[in-house]
C-alpha cells in the first residue's frame, strides 16, 4: 500500500484492522478482511495546538498511536494529551489533558484503585506532565469548580473509551462531590438519567420517543443498579439532600414493584402493533 510517506506508527487488532500513521501526519484505518478504508484523516489539528502547559514551538510531537481497548484509534501527544477518534461522530475526542490543574483528582488520581485502567493511566501521565511544567494559584471555590468539571470530563472519557469500571468509579466520585456541595440540581440530573422515564411510560406505545430513546443499560451495566448501589448511598452522606434521596428511593421502589408485570405488558403492546 502506498501512503505517500514512511509510516511512524503501526498497530493492528484481532479483527483484521490496521492502524497506520505516516511521517506527514496522515492517519489511516483499514479493515483488511473487508478490503475497506474506515478512516483517512490528518493529525494536523491535534499536533499544531499549543494548548495547556506545553510551551514548545507550536507543534507537538506524537508519542503514541494505537488501538484503544475499545477498538478506536488512540493518539497521545508529547504534551500527554490523549485523543480518541469516535467512529460514529467522525471526530477526535480529547480523553485526557492537563486542563484542570486545581482539581483534587489531577495529581492524586486513584490509579491503584482501578486495575489496569486505561483512562486512569492516560490521566495520570497528563497530571504528572502538568505538575512538571506549570504552576498555579487558586481559591477554594475554583478548586471545587475544577474538580467538578474534571469529573464530568472523566465520565465522558470513560464512556468514549468504553471502560465500565472506570465509568462507575468516576460516577461515584462525581456524585460524592455533588453531595458534599448539596448541588441538588446536578444530583437530580444524574438520578433522572439513571432512573429513566416514569414507570408507566415503559409500557407506552412503540411510537413514544421518550420511552423508546432511553436505554436502561450503559456500558453493559444496569442504570438502576448504579442508582441503587452507588448514587443513592452517596446522597445519604448529606442530610441537605435527604428530600431528594427519599424522592428517588420511592421512585425506584415503584419501578421494582412494576418490574414483574413489565415484560407481560410489553409483549401485549408488541402483539397489538405487530400481529395485525
Amino acid at each position: 500500500m502506498m501512503v505517500g510517506s514512511a509510516p511512524t506508527f503501526i498497530d493492528c487488532d484481532d479483527n483484521w484492522k490496521l492502524l497506520l500513521v505516516t511521517q506527514r501526519g496522515s492517519i489511516y484505518l483499514w479493515d483488511l478482511f473487508g478490503w475497506k478504508c474506515l478512516l483517512h484523516d490528518s493529525l494536523a489539528p491535534l499536533v499544531t495546538s499549543a494548548t495547556g502547559s506545553f510551551k514548545g514551538s507550536g507543534v507537538i510531537k506524537v508519542t503514541s498511536a494505537k488501538f484503544s481497548r475499545s477498538g478506536a484509534p488512540l493518539v497521545v501527544l508529547a504534551s500527554c494529551h490523549a485523543f480518541l477518534f469516535h467512529m460514529g461522530m467522525k471526530c477526535w475526542l480529547r480523553v485526557a489533558d492537563d486542563c484542570f490543574p486545581a482539581s483534587n483528582f489531577t495529581s492524586s488520581w486513584p490509579v491503584s484503585s482501578i486495575q489496569d485502567g486505561e483512562l486512569a493511566a492516560l490521566q495520570a501521565d497528563a497530571g504528572k506532565f502538568a505538575m512538571r511544567n506549570i504552576s498555579w494559584s487558586s481559591t477554594s471555590s475554583e478548586d471545587k469548580m475544577q474538580t467538578r468539571a474534571h469529573l464530568e470530563a472523566q465520565i465522558a472519557s470513560a464512556m468514549a473509551l468504553k471502560s465500565p469500571i472506570e465509568y462507575r468509579q468516576c460516577l461515584l466520585s462525581y456524585t460524592r462531590c455533588l453531595a458534599r456541595e448539596a448541588d441538588e440540581r446536578r444530583l437530580r440530573e444524574v438520578c433522572e438519567e439513571l432512573l429513566g422515564p416514569p414507570a408507566g411510560m415503559i409500557t407506552s406505545t412503540p411510537s413514544d420517543s421518550i420511552a423508546t430513546s432511553w436505554d436502561p443499560h450503559i456500558l453493559g451495566m444496569k442504570k438502576h443498579d448504579l442508582l441503587r448501589e452507588d448514587v443513592l448511598p452517596a446522597l445519604a452522606s448529606n442530610r441537605k439532600v435527604q428530600r431528594l434521596l427519599n424522592e428517588f428511593l420511592d421512585l425506584l421502589s415503584e419501578y421494582k414493584t412494576r418490574e414483574p408485570n413489565l415484560h407481560n405488558e410489553q409483549v401485549k403492546v408488541s402483539d397489538t402493533y405487530t400481529g395485525i
